[in-house]
């Protein structure tokens, strides 16, 4: 998920969040870090839900083989719906946000594997609940009629996931504004 405005971070710094390099040693900015994780994960099978008008981003997707969505998304709920739709083979979706830095591929592994014992799985870092959230194909009805801003809050609620617990703080920690990068660094030790 990738379609949001960034109005805060671009308010503060003038530069999209995906674009921002991280201030740690990874050389990649943050968008291409999530892109090379997912397809790490899932091969070609990625989509990325983006604003039509940012060329860049979209272009950076396609070039590491994913499928674009494109979408001036209203909010998260409406993401989802647009990925889920371009996608009606697949056998379940991860549902994973583009401003997370620290999120590790084992997790995204381990939410992956539990999707084939669940409809919905979603990683679990100190009681706290993270992303990426999983959703089996039985779910994708109720995922094409989301909408808004409210994200995938509803089907959860009808269809709690299989929680797994994950070593993974990145998966409860995204980017928000510039002063989060620095902020998350110090409260926490990441590797």
């Amino acid at each position: 998920m990738a379609a949001g405005l960034s109005r805060r971070y671009r308010q503060q710094s003038g530069q999209h969040k995906l674009q921002t390099r991280p201030v740690d040693d990874n050389p990649y900015p943050l968008l291409e870090r999530n892109l090379r994780l997912a397809t790490a994960v899932a091969g070609r099978q990625v989509n990325v839900v983006l604003r039509p008008e940012e060329h860049q981003m979209i272009a950076l997707a396609r070039r590491y083989g994913c499928t674009v969505t494109l979408l001036a998304s209203p909010g998260l709920g409406s993401s989802i719906a647009a990925g889920v739709a371009k996608c009606p083979g697949w056998t379940g979706w991860l549902v994973m946000l583009a401003d997370m830095p620290w999120l590790q591929q084992h997790t995204l592994r381990q939410v992956r594997q539990m999707l084939e014992h669940a409809d919905t799985v979603r990683p679990r870092w100190q009681q706290q609940p993270g992303h990426p959230v999983g959703f089996g194909h039985a779910l994708r009805q109720s995922l094409l009629t989301l909408s808004g801003d409210e994200g995938a809050s509803s089907v959860l609620a009808r269809c709690p996931p299989l929680w797994v617990e994950v070593d993974d703080p990145g998966c409860v920690w995204d980017i928000d504004v510039p002063a989060d990068w620095q902020k998350e660094r110090e409260n926490h030790a990441f590797t």
